[in-house]
């Protein structure tokens, strides 16, 4: 019997994980008034180079030794090339719609370099060609009623870190390893709103995605007592969802804002030998915040939000939670020196909780960030408050997003 006491097992491993991204781009648009409406033109080129090693050097003795079982190389390399036609146009005074088609071909290839011949493995092709059509309709009822009814349908690329096909241990009885042939989300989006004196609104949509990018949990097939995380595509998934947000203000000195969403998620896969998803789940979350304007120029925030159970990726059940800030501000020196105390999280509550019960395998999981904090932050304004800097989208910002620290 073990006294508590006794080492079983002892490993010291060190691991270096260089990673070196290149994104180039070129885009152009052009716009042009053409029958009392705007047309639009456009086109973009993108090239990513993705380089990733991942280094694993043991400890049998003082020196380290490189693990050639478990090191590797993986580049990845990317081209995009599309082009898109829209155009926008006004029927009569309260009617108003618009229509665009974006046309994209992708070259992609995935090389692992692996330091053992018999961990190698061939290159990962991919290439495929996608048409994007768009179209919304909006009826302005009354000056203070509008109606709007927009479809669209887009393309959610995975990010360069989960296609990496090679294992990376997490510990002796878990690993992780990414998926070359991950292929994009293609989602197709139908929505409903209706705005009130421009400031209430009142949303119903739904969503159908083929191949959900999400990550499972499943069992290790070499070993019973360990698990691997692996990205994969679901087959469908289906979202229906409303949303209702509005602004009140309840006396001169006290406004609120309320934002409520509820959805009913369904999704399914089937990858073979008892491998299926078919998972069904409510959701729903509520935003608040309440600002108060104090004697003596104190400005005072309460903010918060609770969300309900859900469902995230593809198996992965969460359970709720939810948080609670709170802040104050004054002004000083001619409103140039701004004074703020904020406190985020208070009851540290925004962590997750949930488990998966996926191909044989239940998983328990939970996590904590840092949220809770008490900070004090004093600005002062020099020079003119007017000259403002203009934000220029550069065309980098989908290919830089995809890349995860």
């Amino acid at each position: 019997k073990s006294d508590e006491t006794t080492e079983l097992n002892h490993k010291l491993n060190t691991f270096e994980t260089p990673s070196q991204i290149n994104i180039s781009t070129f885009k152009m648009d052009f716009e042009k008034t053409l029958w009392h409406g705007v047309l639009g033109l456009g086109s973009k080129l993108s090239q990513v180079i993705s380089d990733n090693a991942y280094l694993v050097f043991d400890f049998p003795q003082n020196d380290p030794v490189q693990n050639k079982v478990r090191s590797n190389k993986f580049k990845y390399t990317e081209r995009v090339y599309a082009g898109y036609i829209n155009y926008g146009h006004s029927i009569f005074s309260k009617w108003k719609c618009n229509a665009g088609l974006r046309f994209e071909h992708t070259d992609a290839l995935g090389n692992l370099e692996a330091f053992l011949p018999e961990l190698q493995e061939p290159p990962v092709k991919l290439n495929y060609q996608s048409l994007f059509p768009s179209a919304g309709l909006s009826w302005d009822i009354h000056p203070h009623h509008n109606l709007a009814l927009n479809y669209g349908r887009r393309i959610n690329r995975p990010d360069y870190n989960v296609l990496n096909p090679f294992n990376n241990q997490l510990s002796q009885l878990s690993f992780e390893r990414g998926n070359p042939f991950l292929k994009p989300e293609i989602v197709n989006n139908l929505e409903l709103g209706y705005t009130l004196n421009s400031l209430y609104n009142f949303k119903i949509a739904y969503s159908l995605t083929k191949d959900q990018i999400t990550r499972l949990i499943g069992p290790d097939t070499s070993d019973i007592r360990a698990s691997y995380i692996n990205w994969d595509n679901l087959a469908t998934q289906k979202i229906w969802s409303a949303n209702v947000s509005c602004p009140i203000d309840i006396t001169k000195y006290w406004s609120a804002y309320f934002n409520l969403s509820g959805s009913f998620i369904n999704n399914q896969a089937n990858y073979g030998n008892g491998a299926i998803v078919d998972i069904q789940a409510y959701s729903y979350e509520l935003f608040q915040q309440q600002s108060f304007t104090l004697p003596y120029g104190i400005k005072a925030e309460i903010s918060g939000s609770y969300s309900g159970p859900g469902v995230w990726g593809g198996v992965f059940i969460y359970e709720p939670s939810w948080n609670l800030n709170v802040g104050l501000q004054r002004k000083f020196i001619h409103n140039k020196l701004n004074a703020k105390l904020n406190g985020s999280d208070l009851f540290y509550e925004s962590g997750w909780d949930g488990y998966s019960d996926f191909d044989g395998l239940y998983a328990k999981g939970f996590g904590r960030n840092d949220t809770q904090k008490i900070a004090l932050s004093l600005s002062y304004q020099l020079g003119n408050q007017n000259v403002k800097s203009r934000k220029r989208n550069t065309g980098l910002e989908e290919e830089a997003g995809r890349v995860k620290g």
